[in-house]
């Protein structure tokens, strides 16, 4: 037997929950093509003695629909491990109409920065609808492959502007469902819901379920940031009463380990027929944003007179009103924390300590800092460890619960300029997912399973997710005992680009793209539809 690349003597984790095994792996053609104890002639071998290796894993929940764009080479993601993402979440998508209304819808919504936004207008090849998009991914290329879902905030402020009514005219129902139509038959995966975000958080669910109803047709899948505000578990139970109700799959995106009712009504919906899954963060930190950028989220919440601020004009808070205005739109102000002050007595500290030692009030020092044309000065919201997700110790609801999965929902700075918006932590999310199950005593098998083949199920991707014959050849080869991630003593605050360890090969399609730890740049990525079809 031939093949171009035998990978031997590892511990080979299939993805499928079962025990694993000792034996050797063959690759030809960009597919498996024998597992087990097997021998061939091969153009390279990789000896994967004392690692693990795996099927590559899963993210069902990242934002790179604009940032591959640009050529990223998702270099974290890589050295994690995973071979796939799915795009498009939280209800921002890459559709409909132009890209130069995706490019304003983003840069409105605080997505991309203003830069951006022109930067992408002016060398990136315009779209109009998913297939174009498509085409222009392809003509560059990527590392990872990727599926993409349809987003609800896009397609309903597209058609309805910034309107906050909650149910859209006959007209306008129509047009969203025709849009919706036109892109699960290009292919997308289905569509996402982001309820706690403006326009979605005024669609009523009697909305959500008509439009759903089109995704159903299609064997395509509801996603849901769901809605916050009217507390996670009654958040939870409208995300399974509309899968209930259409009869489609549900995944639940980023639920807090903090409220363990929710993972419990998830699993009771499973078990009454509501195909529905969850992913979660393990760990993060607040959203860091440079001044800049901290304006613009502000300038997106409608505070109009930041445009000034935004070129550079502090003139923009001349008034009491203007200054007021300002403040109403900074939520949590005593709890900001602060870096790149010029000021090390300042730095990584809350604006309440501060002021509380300045003897001033905090918005007197919070407008005092944004008035600073300190063009370094980052602000940190949620703190270094958020609430939501701590990275504390998991209890029973998620450990012990098969429908958990991993969604890192990474967020992306500019390509050239990543400190301008990051988190902690999510670069990390799979390692530190690894260390909170197996802490309590998950077995490996059932955490690889939950990272390839639950997500693989759960999105069609019928050809990923599995070390089998005639699977795709997404395979990860793991040194598990230095799988890891920085601690919180370890990490370095001011670095957005802190790499996860211990992963010395990630193979995309037959393609070393993470070869014996070093970076290649293949484009060995393929992006997806539901399964095996390749868009």
């Amino acid at each position: 037997m031939l093949c171009e690349l035998l990978i031997k003597n590892g511990l080979i984790i299939d993805g499928s929950g079962n025990p694993g095994f000792y034996g050797n792996l063959a690759v030809k053609g960009g597919k498996i093509i024998a597992v087990g104890k097997i021998e061939c002639e091969a153009e390279r071998i990789i000896d994967a003695s004392g690692l693990m290796v795996s099927p590559g894993f899963i993210d069902p929940h990242v934002h790179a629909e604009l940032t591959v764009l640009g050529g990223y080479r998702f270099e974290e993601f890589l050295r994690q491990g995973v071979t796939t993402t799915i795009n498009g979440n939280c209800g921002h998508s890459i559709t409909p109409y132009s890209s130069d209304n995706i490019y304003e819808y983003m840069s409105k919504k605080g997505l991309i920065s203003v830069r951006a936004k022109e930067h992408y207008r002016r060398v990136i090849p315009a779209w109009n609808d998913f297939s174009s998009y498509i085409e222009v991914i392809k003509n560059k290329g990527t590392n990872l492959n990727m599926g993409f879902l349809l987003g609800h905030g896009t397609l309903r402020w597209s058609v309805m502007g910034d309107s906050k009514q909650q149910n859209p005219t006959v007209e306008q129902e129509r047009e969203m469902s025709r849009l919706l139509e036109k892109g699960l038959e290009q292919g997308a995966l289905g569509i996402s819901t982001g309820l706690a975000y403006a326009p979605s958080r005024y669609a009523a669910a009697d909305e959500l379920i008509q439009l759903t109803k089109i995704v159903k047709k299609y064997d395509g899948i509801y996603t849901s940031h769901i809605r916050y505000q009217i507390g996670i578990l009654e958040a939870v139970r409208e995300a399974i009463s509309i899968g209930e109700t259409v009869g489609l799959r549900v995944q639940v995106s980023h639920l807090t380990p903090t409220v363990p009712e929710a993972f419990a009504e998830i699993l009771a919906a499973r078990k009454r027929g509501v195909e529905i899954a969850v992913d979660t963060i393990p760990k993060t930190s607040g959203h860091f944003k440079r001044r800049d950028r901290f304006l613009q989220f502000i300038d997106s919440a409608s505070f109009k007179p930041l445009a000034a601020v935004l070129k550079g004009a502090p003139e923009a808070f001349p008034t009491p009103e203007a200054r007021r205005k300002l403040l109403k739109k900074i939520r949590f102000q005593e709890r900001l924390m602060v870096f790149n002050t010029d000021n090390p007595q300042m730095d990584n500290r809350t604006l309440k300590e501060i002021a509380a030692e300045q003897k001033i009030e905090v918005a007197e020092l919070l407008l005092q800092l944004l008035e600073n044309q300190n063009d370094k000065l980052t602000f940190c919201q949620g703190g270094l460890n958020r609430w939501d997700f701590p990275g504390l110790p998991y209890g029973e609801s998620v450990t012990d619960n098969p429908l958990v999965m991993v969604g890192s929902d990474k967020v992306f700075g500019e390509i050239d300029d990543p400190s301008d918006w990051y988190e902690l932590f999510r670069n990390g999310a799979f390692p530190i997912f690894f260390g909170l199950c197996r802490q309590k005593g998950v077995k490996l098998e059932e955490v690889i399973r939950r990272i390839t083949s639950l997500p693989a199920q759960q999105f069609r991707l019928t050809d990923r997710g599995l070390l089998a014959k005639g699977k795709a050849a997404d395979i990860a080869i793991i040194d598990i005992d230095n799988y890891a991630y920085p601690s919180n003593s370890e990490i370095d605050y001011k670095n957005p680009l802190t790499m996860a360890k211990g992963v010395k090969y990630t193979i995309v399609n037959g393609q070393a793209v993470l070869d014996d730890g070093k970076l290649r740049e293949v484009k060995a990525g393929q992006l997806l539809s539901k399964y095996g079809q390749r868009l």
